[in-house]
């Protein structure tokens, strides 16, 4: 598709608030050369006064491109948690529980990355698959492997993801050789990585360095220091898992002393931020959450893991309440499909478990909150909600183009000029459909994936 300036005109969806998703019937969007949004106009005037009305912005010759009455535009969904080098472990491990499940499939799988011609082939699947299924930004886990690291980042960086990418660092307590040998080892192979993806993206368009610690048990002290200045120097993200189980946090405070709570000890370090990633936090204390709020760190809240390895289910509703950040993560491959328009549908199953447990109704998600969370709250978390998340005017156009014909119980009449079902056929899209209906996929303007590019 040419890369100059587009306008796209039809019904356009997206997220303006945790409460209020925007469903325009017949809108038109435009975009820059430069693959950000120039307008989008609710009132649909006709598309020569279109090209008019933006002459200035270089508009006058755009392309105009027709969604089908079955077609509407969507924000690029946002994995705000994935384990890039677990991907061959999808759907395998699932009958014990989180310590059995990482000591038995996730360490020697990890481990294995030594191999640079299994990451080569293992991440462009992840990176091909993921964007077929939507997900134009990915926050991702890696390994303690240096050059498999890097493969991961220029993989994502090739075939246009948006991504965060940074280096595992693990010293202790865990198995099959799965480790790096010395804090001094993990501090010099993480800066490595640090320096490599300033040079593969130095305007940080697509890959976004970050420092990685697999979470308290296995980074002492020493080591998690190390990581909080090299976040402050590289202005890096950060992934980490925290409070995952409640032998998570004992370990970890074990380790850590004197700290009381996870976040304290990550607080200490410097490594809790505004771009923080803090995967799961299932069992909080308040103190936790307190922290969370005053550093502007996010959660990526992973709901088909939640369920798969029985650690419990993340108080979403709780997180909202208290102002804090949270975005939807795959988990792949504590959870097995590694789709955030099938994460909706987790989150929205494991609020009502969580409902049914407590007696309480109000953790129940709302389906616009489950919109929010796949796409402007995943932004939020990562520190993008001005660049993407949303269809606003100067964010990057990361869309997707999506199709209900052909979705289970989508009849024609449903889509017809003033039928007044729009919001019926995001909902059927939402929990009736699947990869096929993902028909194009554009990071920054680039058409990078989709059903009718990919086959």
């Amino acid at each position: 598709m040419s890369s100059g300036p587009r306008i796209y005109v039809g019904r356009i969806v997206h997220p303006k608030s945790l409460k209020q998703l925007e469903i325009l019937p017949q809108a038109a969007l435009g975009v820059r050369e430069n693959g950000k949004i120039a307008f989008l106009e609710r009132q649909l005037p006709d598309p020569p006064a279109l090209k008019t009305m933006y002459a200035a912005e270089g508009f006058v010759d755009a392309m105009t491109i027709y969604l089908k009455p079955s077609e509407f535009l969507f924000p690029g969904m946002i994995d705000t948690h994935l384990h890039a080098p677990q991907w061959p472990n999808l759907a395998l491990g699932m009958e014990g529980e989180l310590r059995d499940w990482v000591e038995n499939y996730t360490d020697p799988m990890e481990a294995s990355y030594s191999d640079n011609d299994k990451a080569r082939r293992v991440y462009s699947d992840v990176v091909s698959t993921t964007l077929k299924l939507g997900s134009t930004t990915v926050a991702y886990n890696t390994t303690h492997h240096v050059e498999a690291t890097n493969i991961l980042a220029k993989t994502a960086f090739d075939k246009g993801q948006r991504a965060i990418v940074g280096k595992m660092s693990i010293t202790q307590g865990s198995t099959h050789g799965n480790w790096e040998d010395s804090i001094e080892e993990s501090l010099a192979a993480s800066e490595r990585d640090l320096e490599f993806m300033k040079a593969l993206d130095p305007e940080r368009r697509l890959v976004h360095p970050c420092v990685q610690p697999r979470g308290g048990p296995y980074c002492p002290p020493e080591l998690m220091a190390g990581l909080g200045e090299q976040r402050e120097k590289y202005d890096a993200y950060v992934q980490g898992h925290m409070c995952e189980t409640q032998s998570d946090i004992d370990r970890t405070l074990a380790l850590h002393t004197p700290h009381t709570s996870y976040t304290a000890m990550y607080k200490s370090h410097n490594l809790l931020t505004p771009k923080s990633i803090m995967a799961h936090c299932i069992h909080l204390q308040p103190t936790d959450i307190s922290n969370l709020l005053s550093t502007g760190a996010g959660v990526a809240h992973n709901p088909n893991s939640n369920t798969c390895l029985r650690d419990g289910i993340c108080r979403v509703r709780d997180l909202l309440s208290a102002g804090i950040k949270v975005g939807l993560g795959t988990d792949c491959s504590a959870g097995y499909m590694p789709s955030i328009h099938s994460a909706m549908r987790s989150a929205s199953n494991v609020s009502r478990n969580l409902a049914m447990q407590t007696g309480e109704e109000r953790y129940i998600l709302g389906f616009s909150e489950l919109v929010f969370l796949a796409t402007l709250g995943g932004a939020e978390v990562l520190d993008m909600r001005d660049r993407i998340g949303s269809f606003e005017e100067g964010k990057e156009f990361d869309a997707l183009v999506v199709d209900v014909e052909g979705v289970i119980s989508v009849e024609e009449g449903m889509w017809g000029e003033g039928s007044g079902r729009d919001e019926d056929l995001v909902k059927k899209w939402v929990f009736l459909g699947d990869d096929r209906t993902i028909r194009k996929v554009f990071v920054r303007g680039r058409l990078v994936g989709g059903h009718d590019v990919d086959g």
